[in-house]
């Protein structure tokens, strides 16, 4: 009896399955032809046969389903009979081209001579020109229409094999591997951004395709490309191609076997299994479209371009997480100036922009450090990229993506580990099972997420407490142990490069002090870059990030480190508590290591808050990542010789001389290692705090002026009060806007009660304080955008919570409209910025950062009174303004209403 499997280990019936052509169950198989859909069991013999003759009709003949029928009636047949399959010769299948008669297997020589009568019968009432009979183990394929009406040996034509593939019409070819002026051929970026982009959409198909699904399989017939590059013999034609008089089906089948010859190659990109799951007619869409290019010979560099920000458009929404713009990855390759001998490591690969620029810059070294040695120089571009470059993604699918972006690239993609996180200690890959050691490690690892004990989707076969910083919790931020585990994964002397969140470095929690601790302990941390809001809110990311860049002790450095640090009375176990002892010796353990740290802080990166590309760029210039003779041809063509100090030129500078070099730009500071640990009590390593602090303290005093920190200006103002008390008193909370300006908070809104009564106050969690007029209040979680103010006399008894911090000035040094207009001033609101903490959007201010904070103002208060007065005069003409053009619009709209 038939069944199932006699179906699918058939390889031409179970392709057809696969692709939908056919659809098998347990018990039927239904056949998917055009607009019609019939099904018959599949126990019957002769359905096998039938389902044989149908696919290899379709598959290696080349005819589309859309023109194949199953059980077509007979005309003039009596009694009734059906075409077992007929194929026409045109869409509206009015002209049968060539029936078929299927049998069961074994039959005998007068049942096949039977069959035969049958075949011309059918074939003759139809007037198809060709007939073919199919039993299974043997064949016959007749012309039907040329001969007399009774001949079947003379018009015998052979077996199924010699059925004409695609009604005989004889496919051309006009891209031929190796033919000048007929080949594909390397394409600019903005030509090839827009046919990959093209070839996309085709896929995407306006939101009906899910955009992971879309980008998968736009991957899988870029692979096949990639193959048909590769592997196309010269002077043959390319099979990533559309021929002329070529079906749907014909091209698509030719593009399957590509993508399973890739495979085979090389199955480290898709599973095995894999095919192509898109239509015939998408897949030859997006063949028209890339056919004539070739991604082997288009420049690496103009494959960056051109992918730079398709990729960023794809990965929006749900995929932005994963996505690094390519100005920051280029940036952080080149801060770490990577060598053919070093072995690089993407602990959160994602996309790949990270590894991609390492390979970049890498080949780029290759190609001028062995010029002239052609052989050499290809050689051990192959070896770096399939020995040295690794990388390790949660998600499978963004794995595969990563890997042919590599493949794009022109290779790299042998070594990423997919469906692991890199707190995993069991991979796939020998050598990351076996604790390999880099000596560079790169990564935007995600951040927000919690690591909780036995998560095996984020530790694996790894436990917590292997973590030093996570040993006796049971939850810990995914970012604290991915930084410890890039600083595990290095090599003595190895290096990183973390796009990490500001929180990390500046927060004054335990757990963010602990980390800091950690890397002070382990080794140096050599720069610090901080980027700007906009980073990454392409991605849908608000957050506040800097690029970190850390170097692991040598051995001896660590043996010296521990050595004072013992010495000094600290406890070694302890060493990430925070205990007076411990800092004590900590400081002191520093300062006897020789490292300083250069901090700078980036507002233009390369591209605008959408994502689009920018050339305002402080990371780095176009020169700096060009090699001498380059920079010598741009100025010979005009080029100019005069280059902005980027932060990338600033650190090289420094690097060639640490202990020499002197800051040329205002956004760059160097500080000792242990003096920059020590320059504040929370040891904060952000780029802002520290670069704010170096220009504040170069900062000079004009003749006649005086600088004082605020808190020796101003004195809290606490006072208390249980709106509860008084359950049918009115109150105003007090809400402060980023201008300065004070408002009564709204009731009845979000959460707020029905009204501010007393009586609603009696459950509240808050403390409550009262304010008077000349109260000088800020919001602790918003300061840093300028949320402060003086408080005017309006809202003279008004109440706001302890997040909002309430001063008076305690000394008469400094009036207060002055004192007022100073701290809405470009300078104090870029002072707010340094000294918060935190990476999203709620970022605090500690009040002791804050009365820390130095101001200048004029000693003579007429001269103070006389800069601020144009500001008030100014801000009350404005407020008056508001509120004229609100009463004009007003009567404007009540008269049109009238009408």
């Amino acid at each position: 009896m038939i069944t199932l499997d006699d179906y699918l280990n058939d390889c031409l019936v179970n392709e057809a399955h696969r692709r939908k052509f056919i659809d098998l169950t347990s018990s039927r198989i239904q056949y998917n032809l055009g607009g019609a859909k019939r099904s018959f069991a599949l126990s019957d013999p002769e359905e096998l046969v039938r389902a044989r003759a149908v696919s290899y009709l379709i598959l290696r003949k080349s005819y589309s389903p859309q023109r194949i029928r199953v059980e077509v009636k007979v005309p003039r047949r009596t009694p009734s009979d059906w075409a077992d399959v007929v194929v026409y010769a045109d869409d509206d299948l009015k002209t049968p081209y060539l029936v078929v008669e299927t049998k069961a297997p074994g039959k005998k020589e007068a049942d096949i001579s039977q069959a035969i009568e049958q075949l011309f019968g059918n074939a003759n009432s139809l007037r198809s020109p060709y007939g073919l009979l199919d039993y299974g183990n043997g064949s016959m394929f007749f012309d039907v229409m040329n001969y007399p009406a009774e001949e079947r040996d003379a018009n015998r034509r052979g077996d199924r094999g010699s059925v004409p593939e695609l009604y005989g019409q004889v496919s051309s070819f006009r891209l031929i591997a190796g033919q000048i002026g007929s080949d594909i051929k390397a394409v600019g970026a903005k030509e090839l951004e827009g046919k990959v982009k093209r070839a996309h959409s085709i896929i995407w198909a306006g939101g009906k395709r899910d955009p992971l699904f879309a980008f998968r399989e736009w991957s899988k017939l870029v692979y096949a490309k990639i193959e048909d590059e590769r592997m196309t013999r010269s002077s043959e034609p390319r099979r990533f191609q559309v021929g002329a008089n070529e079906s749907d089906v014909k091209v698509s089948t030719r593009i399957q076997m590509l993508f399973c010859e890739a495979n085979a190659r090389d199955g480290s990109v898709f599973p095995g299994d894999e095919d192509i799951l898109l239509p015939d007619q998408k897949i030859v869409e997006v063949v028209r479209v890339l056919e004539d290019i070739s991604f082997t010979d288009t420049d690496l560099d103009v494959i960056g371009r051109a992918f730079e920000f398709f990729f960023g458009s794809v990965f929006r929404g749900e995929l932005g997480q994963y996505f690094t713009m390519r100005p920051l990855a280029r940036f952080a390759l080149a801060m770490l100036d990577p060598k053919n001998s070093d072995h690089i490591i993407d602990i959160t690969c994602g996309s790949g922009g990270f590894l991609l620029e390492a390979l970049i810059q890498v080949w780029a070294k290759i190609a001028r450090e062995y010029q002239g040695r052609g052989g050499l120089v290809e050689k051990n571009k192959i070896d770096f990229a399939q020995n040295n470059i690794y990388g390790i993604e949660i998600h499978q699918t963004l794995a595969q993506i990563c890997r042919i972006n590599l493949l794009i690239h022109h290779d790299g993609h042998c070594n990423i580990e997919g469906d692991r996180s890199c707190l995993d200690k069991e991979f796939a890959s020998q050598r990351l099972s076996e604790g390999m050691k880099f000596e560079i490690v790169v990564g935007n690892p995600p951040f927000g997420d919690s690591v909780k004990e036995g998560d095996r989707d984020q530790l694996g076969a790894n436990s917590l407490s292997s973590f030093e910083l996570a040993k006796s919790c049971k939850e810990i931020p995914s970012e604290h142990i991915i930084i410890e585990q890039a600083v595990n994964m290095l090599c003595a002397g190895g290096r990183f490069a973390l796009v990490v969140p500001d929180g990390v470095l500046n927060n004054q929690s335990a757990g963010c002090a602990r980390v800091r601790r950690f890397l002070g302990s382990r080794g140096f941390v050599e720069a610090v870059v901080s980027l700007p809001d906009h980073a990454f809110r392409t991605s849908g990311a608000q957050n506040k990030t800097s690029i970190l860049f850390f170097k692991k002790f040598s051995d001896q450095e660590s043996s010296l480190f521990k050595q004072r640090y013992d010495s000094a009375g600290g406890c070694w176990d302890s060493i990430l508590e925070g205990a007076p002892a411990n800092d004590r010796a900590f400081l002191e353990a520093l300062s006897g290591m020789d490292g300083r740290v250069f901090f700078a802080e980036a507002e233009n990166i390369g591209y605008t808050s959408t994502g689009k590309y920018s050339p305002s760029n402080d990371l780095y210039s176009d020169e700096d990542l060009m090699d001498d003779a380059s920079i010598a041809e741009t100025r010979d063509a005009g080029g100019s010789e005069k280059q902005a100090r980027s932060i990338l030129r600033e650190y090289r500078c420094f690097q060639e001389d640490p202990r020499g070099y002197a800051c040329h730009q205002p956004n760059c500071a160097v500080l000792d290692w242990d003096k920059a640990w020590s320059a504040h009590h929370s040891h904060r390593l952000d780029a802002k705090y520290h670069v704010f602090k170096a220009r504040e303290f170069e900062t000079s005093v004009p003749e006649g002026w005086t600088k004082r920190k605020l808190g020796e200006l101003l004195e809290p103002r606490e006072a208390k009060i249980r709106p509860d008390l008084a359950p049918d008193k009115l109150f105003t909370v007090l809400s402060l806007s980023q201008n300065g300006e004070f408002s009564a908070r709204e009731a009845g809104k979000g959460n707020n009660p029905p009204e501010w009564l007393g009586m609603y106050f009696e459950d509240s969690s808050s403390t409550w304080y009262e304010v008077h007029e000349g109260d000088i209040v800020y919001s602790s979680i918003d300061l840093w955008r300028g949320c402060i103010g003086v408080v005017p006399k309006e809202f003279d008894g008004a109440i706001v919570t302890k997040e909002f911090p309430v001063y008076r000035l305690s000394a008469h040094l400094v009036d207060l409209s002055y004192l007022d207009v100073l701290l809405r001033s470009e300078s104090c609101k870029r002072a707010f910025r340094a000294i918060t903490t935190g990476h999203s959007n709620r970022r605090r201010t500690q009040r002791s950062d804050f009365e820390n904070l130095e101001v200048s103002f004029p000693k003579d208060h007429k001269e103070q009174f006389a800069l601020a007065e144009q500001v008030v005069r100014a801000r009350k003409d404005l407020a008056r303004s508001r509120e004229q053009f609100i009463e004009a619009q007003q009567y404007f709209n009540d008269i049109i209403n009238n009408l």
